[in-house]
């Protein structure tokens, strides 16, 4: 049989607040609360980021089940003239998700670059794709934020850049390759 601390690591896992652990297990939320806080999966009050464990944790148990390309824009608006410049737009690269899956969740990245010459805008590329990971733990807002600013652009950053290069080509572009991500 399971111990109450192990029910409530378990539950808290599956993506349970701390409240509606207390609630089902008909305990203080108090306790939920420091027995969650002794195993380090809460976030800590200052700065609101993880535990180092925490995250550790996270990512141990996280596997990628695929990528999936959601969405894509490319225009060539006109046919360039001069010198060319490949550039973020002002949205440039952003996250998003996490989203509830059978097997753990779901998120992304968006990349929106703007292509430029002497005279202005001549064309954009504007990609969405996300990761299925299969993980035991859903992401909270702390561990999320910590996962979209070092992990999920390393594992989407190499199709945005496959995508990226064959849509410049497509297009009549000198292929663009993205930048090594650095984090």
């Amino acid at each position: 049989m399971e111990s109450k601390s192990a029910t409530i690591r378990r539950l808290y896992q599956e993506g349970k607040s701390v409240s509606a652990i207390a609630k089902e297990l008909g305990l203080t939320y108090q306790r939920v609360y420091n027995t969650l806080r002794r195993a380090g999966l809460l976030p800590t009050k200052e700065g609101g980021e993880p535990s180092p464990k925490a995250y550790a944790d996270f990512i141990a148990g996280l596997e990628i089940l695929g990528v999936e390309l959601l969405e894509v824009h490319a225009k060539l608006e006109r046919p360039p003239q001069g010198q060319k410049r490949f550039s973020p737009s002002p949205d440039g690269l952003s996250a998003f998700g996490p989203t509830k899956t059978e097997e753990g969740f779901q998120a992304g990245l968006e990349l929106r670059l703007e292509f430029q010459d002497e005279e202005g805008r001549f064309g954009f590329v504007h990609l969405r794709l996300a990761a299925h990971y299969r993980s035991p733990i859903f992401p909270d807002e702390a561990l999320f934020k910590v996962f979209r600013e070092r992990n999920l652009p390393l594992n989407l950053w190499p199709y945005l850049r496959v995508y990226v290069d064959f849509l410049t080509a497509q297009m009549g572009l000198p292929r663009l390759v993205l930048p090594v991500l650095k984090l």
